[in-house]
């Protein structure tokens, strides 16, 4: 009788910097590389068959982070924008009340935010509120970083990425999350500087991070704040968890 290698736990860092842990599982039954998430658990198993190396099980595993990063993020518990529910911005808390006027949209008074209108609309109204705070913020910021490399940027667009945080393409066209803004200003500010430094640096080489440094000095504690902390942001204004995924070869 062969015996099959014991069970392990793999710890990797997703796309969006969150840190999960795979565990790798060996199966006599499996005649293909699963990558799964348990449903009771949202724990995430690589099962491989006895056949199928290791070092090829995780090579697929890393073929298909994003999707993970993606059906994780449905794993983290929801926080609804909703009456009374106490939200970050710009790193501080602030506690949403909905008044019941039907005048007004939205504004921020200390650290509250105050949402008009109908119940109805209360999400919706929060949601188009960050992504215009996220725009404020994020355009502000890469008009004077990008002034000071003496470059210019494409497109500047606002989404709720998934996997990202950011990205900046050939053509100069700069993507960012808004819910970057929920973070501490200084992660932002590394957010900003990473992004801007593409445009003289379309790489992760020494003069990159030597650019990116130059535009913000503590750039190492916002990107370290976004690897430990960034998928908790994913929680806040999202549906509740799917059920069940899975990916295989």
């Amino acid at each position: 009788m062969i015996e099959m290698p014991s069970d392990r736990n793999l710890e990797i860092i997703l796309p969006s910097g969150r840190p999960t842990t795979i565990r790798i599982r060996r199966s006599s039954r499996a005649r293909r590389v699963v990558l799964r998430i348990l449903p009771s658990t949202g724990q995430a198993e690589l099962v491989l068959p006895r056949h199928v190396s290791e070092q090829k099980g995780i090579s697929f595993l890393y073929q298909k982070t994003n999707w993970l990063d993606g059906r994780l993020m449905k794993y983290l518990e929801p926080i609804p924008f909703k009456d009374g529910e106490t939200v970050p911005f710009l790193g501080e808390s602030i506690t949403i009340f909905h008044s019941h006027s039907f005048q007004g949209d939205i504004h921020r008074e200390g650290d509250k935010l105050i949402v008009a209108g109908p119940k109805v609309s209360l999400s919706k109204t929060i949601h188009d509120w960050y992504r215009r705070e996220s725009g404020a913020e994020i355009t502000r910021r890469v008009k004077k970083k990008s002034k000071m490399l003496d470059r210019t940027y494409g497109r500047l667009t606002i989404r709720d990425t998934k996997s990202r945080w950011g990205s900046c393409s050939s053509k100069g066209n700069l993507n960012f999350s808004w819910r970057i803004v929920m973070a501490p200003p200084y992660a932002l500010d590394y957010l900003v500087a990473h992004e801007v430094a593409h445009l003289v640096e379309m790489n992760h080489s020494m003069r990159f991070w030597s650019i990116v440094e130059s535009l913000f000095d503590e750039f190492q504690r916002g990107r370290l704040w976004l690897r430990q902390n960034g998928h908790e942001l994913h929680r806040y204004g999202v549906e509740p968890p799917m059920k069940e995924g899975r990916e295989s070869e």
